[in-house]
């Protein structure tokens, strides 16, 4: 079977819409692909929203009128679904309606397009007005087709058989149009449930108060950054939008897994705990009235009196300093060792430790405020975040969400967190999100073990590790040049 020139330019354009992706293109091709294969001058796109139909596309030949889509911005009010609108009709009945000449004609109220012409000198003749109508029976919106022309240039009335060629055309593409809303419905889900998880995480302490925004913040600033960069010419990786979407849900979820982290272990703002360094004044409190009942009774001389009271006040001025230290130097803690083994004893032969094995354990904490084993509770969160996304059917779109989530501890010289990944098992997006992921913890101001650091000492950290070879040294140089910029909006 052999296809006419008029049928394959029909088939032709059916595909197209139907194979179209973008949104705006798709409906900018409805309407400019029903022109061409009528001839008209002028074109309408409505969408039907709760308000009524929604201008989307506005095209006019004659005019040079062109808005909505990826054009000029549109701001018109929806045309109300009354009776009395031809489009409005059309989309109530679902009928196509065919207007040989606009002025002759009483079916409808067409003041609008008069008091159009009026103002502009625009003459609107010939109207076609068609539903579209998905697959499932739903009305989505109405196209409005507007003189059209013979080859003379002339406004002529619009033949039928039009309206079984463009109806035809017009529901095919409705149908990617329905498909299009209904994936944005489960984008729109999608993203719902993220910003859910989101502020369930964010606001389970408030010490994680803006982590995970911020990283999703950063993370998208520097995608968009590196994108410029790409075009510019310059050596940086380019991210289409649906790698761009993977990466920043994966940014908005990688902590998820916190969600299952002890209170304990995440609000510890210090080694000793809430309430520990005010435990052990008490403790030493109690030793020193013990030392002074010693004392009364003989059994402590008043120079060893002395010396004992004022190693305890000097013990308990080490404890608390060393609580919130940042960092403990070998002097303090051989002192605070030499404090976790006395004892004093009682009467009775027993005996009352100065510190407990757990505050010992606490105080032996070099650099942060966490034991061994809290660490080992808190970086399970990254391994808890996998098991909780594999609960979730992410699908193609976001098929790589879990892994980046996961993997963002993972270091490219293969010694991070859980699985001692290396470089060639990391692909760019997880080096991104590892990398703003260490940033806001280097400069937050909300952490309740560090004071917060400028942001040109954080980038200076960032390059050490990636001279250490732990993260990409081309994408921290890239953050670098971006520097300041990278905050702003961030909380």
């Amino acid at each position: 079977m052999e296809l006419t020139g008029d049928l394959k330019t029909i088939l032709d354009i059916s595909i197209s819409l139907t194979s179209e992706k973008d949104y705006y293109r798709l409906l900018e091709g409805i309407v400019e692909t029903s022109m061409n294969i009528t001839a008209s001058d002028a074109g309408t796109l409505y969408l039907l929203t709760d308000r009524g139909l929604q201008f989307m596309i506005m095209r006019n030949r004659s005019m040079n009128t062109c808005q909505g889509g990826t054009a000029e911005a549109m701001d018109l009010p929806p045309v109300e679904l009354t009776e009395g609108n031809v489009c409005a009709w059309c989309a109530i009945h679902r009928k196509t309606v065919n207007i040989p000449d606009v002025y002759n004609s009483e079916l409808f109220d067409f003041t609008g397009p008069k008091k159009y012409d009026k103002m502009t000198g625009y003459h609107t003749g010939s109207m076609l007005v068609l539903p579209l109508e998905s697959h499932e029976g739903e009305i989505l919106g109405v196209l409005q087709l507007m003189n059209a022309m013979d080859e003379a240039g002339n406004i002529i009335a619009y033949d039928p058989v039009y309206e079984y060629i463009v109806y035809s055309i017009a529901s095919q593409a409705a149908v990617s149009l329905a498909n299009m809303k209904h994936m944005e419905d489960m984008k729109q889900l999608m993203d719902s449930m993220v910003a859910a998880f989101t502020k369930a995480i964010d606001e389970r302490t408030p010490y994680n108060a803006n982590h995970t925004t911020n990283v999703a913040r950063y993370t998208e600033r520097f995608i968009d950054f590196l994108n410029r960069k790409h075009e510019e010419g310059r050596a940086a990786p380019f991210f289409d939008s649906g790698q761009k979407e993977q990466i920043i849900m994966a940014a908005r979820l990688h902590d998820v897994g916190k969600l299952a982290t002890p209170l304990s272990v995440m609000n510890k703002a210090s080694r000793l705990g809430e309430g520990g360094v005010l435990e052990i004044k008490k403790r030493f409190a109690l030793l020193g009235a013990l030392m002074e009942i010693a004392r009364l009774k003989g059994k402590l001389s008043a120079q060893e009196f002395e010396k004992e009271s004022d190693y305890l006040k000097t013990a308990a001025g080490l404890v608390e300093e060393a609580d919130t230290a940042g960092y403990l130097s070998d002097e303090m803690l051989d002192k605070l060792k030499e404090t976790g083994r006395k004892t004093w004893r009682m009467e009775d032969g027993t005996e009352i430790p100065y510190l407990t094995e757990e505050e010992k354990a606490n105080l032996a904490i070099r650099k942060g405020t966490l034991t061994p084993e809290e660490r080992r509770i808190m970086e399970n969160h990254v391994t808890v975040t996998s098991r909780i996304l594999k609960e979730i059917k992410f699908g193609e779109t976001y098929a790589q969400v879990r892994f980046l989530a996961g993997a963002h501890h993972e270091f490219l010289d293969g010694t991070g967190y859980p699985k001692g990944l290396t470089e060639k098992e990391l692909p760019v997006g997880v080096r991104i999100l590892t990398i703003m992921d260490i940033f806001d913890s280097l400069i937050s101001k909300d952490r309740p073990y560090k004071k917060p650091m400028p942001v040109e000492k954080g980038l200076s950290i960032l390059r050490s590790m990636a001279a250490e070879g732990k993260l990409d040294k081309e994408l921290v140089e890239f953050l670098c040049e971006m520097g300041e910029d990278i905050c702003i909006r961030a909380i």
